[in-house]
């Protein structure tokens, strides 16, 4: 039995996609990262919009003059006006287009960050219960052979009938434990393909195994997009400084029965009422709000990235300990179970040192998952998944 299910395990394994390029067509297929790139096209065409120059004006007029003696005759008028930014509120405009197109770009790093870092979170769920499942059955084929064993000696009547029931109660609990935890490895794949926003069923490999990956260029998203959220309120803070931004070039010429009159001026709007001073405030405090929200968020991460590493260490040296522990645990079930044959060991004694031996191998993975997600957890933080 045991043998069978290694070859299943191992042809499993050998056809299934790897963590990796999961990851990869979730990425590229995602509806929610598409959704979200296209923000940066919106930002990009908003400061388009931003920095266009105003249409000019044409005005064409006609006259009739009627003269108290003579004919009539007709006169017309033609004006052109141009608005015409003031000196330095283009690059004002230009400057707050840019880093409004800068922070769309953040925050589309940030997105596709944390979407790797959910998705690759809720993979190693799947990978637990996965290796949860692939335990149960070792612990079944533990208890099926002690369960035969019981059954021989039954039969041969050197045991109870009561404690050969004893050994097939506890080997069909391990069979409703096998249901159980397929049933909870499925759905923790389907919720899986879910949020990765894949249609199509994959096999996926689970023996993948993440590790911290650090970098000296990477930054933390989170800082990052508000870095750039600074900047962005920065330049609509000095954008709000310009009171006046435009003024119009006039141009005029007017044809009358008696002569021409040409007119060349400027319209220069005088700021009484609207200065602006509003708009100049919301704007710094802005800038003003975001540089604090950097510096709070700076100093959570210092604390998160400690914790972290101090718990990368800590589960380490548990790794270390209960791989010591599970070698004498091994051992000690073997020779169990060749003293229950011959009646040297009872089923109790023979039983526990099962529970102990699945115990440990169950908190060897949950310390691998922790493993894990830490150094998910730590990559994120520290930049490694930005685009």
């Amino acid at each position: 039995m045991k043998q069978l299910l290694m070859l299943a395990l191992l042809s499993a394994t050998l056809s299934a996609e790897s963590f990796e390029a999961f990851l990869q067509i979730a990425v590229e297929k995602s509806p929610f990262l598409k959704a979200s790139h296209l923000q940066i096209e919106q930002s990009t065409q908003e400061g388009s919009a931003l920095t266009r120059y105003e249409n000019p004006n044409l005005e064409l007029e006609a006259s009739y003059f009627n003269p108290d003696v003579g004919d009539g005759d007709i006169g017309y008028r033609a004006a052109y006006a141009q608005p015409i930014r003031l000196w330095g509120v283009g690059d004002n405009r230009e400057d707050l287009a840019d880093a409004n197109v800068a922070l769309a770009k953040a925050n589309y790093t940030q997105t596709r960050a944390a979407f790797e870092r959910d998705i690759s979170l809720q993979y190693t769920a799947y990978a637990e219960n996965d290796k949860m499942l692939v335990l149960a059955l070792e612990e079944l084929e533990i208890a099926n052979n002690i369960y035969e064993i019981s059954k021989a000696r039954y039969e041969a009547g050197s045991i109870s009938r009561g404690v050969m029931l004893q050994a097939k109660v506890d080997r069909n609990m391990v069979v409703a434990r096998v249901q159980t935890l397929s049933l909870s490895k499925q759905r923790q794949y389907y919720n899986l393909l879910k949020n990765a926003g894949i249609t199509e069923e994959i096999t996926l490999d689970t023996e993948h195994t993440f590790a911290f990956m650090s970098s000296a260029n990477a930054k933390n998203p989170e800082l990052l997009q508000l870095d750039k959220r600074l900047k962005s309120a920065q330049a609509n803070a000095e954008f709000n400084s310009n009171k006046i931004e435009w003024m119009s070039l006039v141009g005029e010429y007017e044809k009358e029965p008696s002569q021409d009159i040409f007119r060349f001026g400027a319209s220069i709007p005088l700021a009484f009422f609207n200065t602006k001073t509003q708009e100049k405030q919301i704007a710094t405090l802005e800038a003003k709000r975001s540089e604090m929200l950097n510096n709070n968020t700076q100093n959570q991460l210092d604390i998160e990235v400690k914790r972290l590493v101090f718990e990368a260490e800590a589960l380490n040296k548990l790794q270390e300990i209960d791989e010591e522990i599970l070698k004498d645990e091994e051992e000690l079930l073997k020779m169990y179970e060749s003293g229950y044959k011959i009646a040297n060991i009872n089923l109790l004694a023979l039983q526990d040192a099962k529970s102990r031996l699945i115990e440990t191998k169950e908190r060897l993975i949950k310390i691998k998952i922790e493993r894990d997600r830490n150094a998910i957890i730590q990559n994120y933080l520290q930049g490694n998944y930005n685009d």
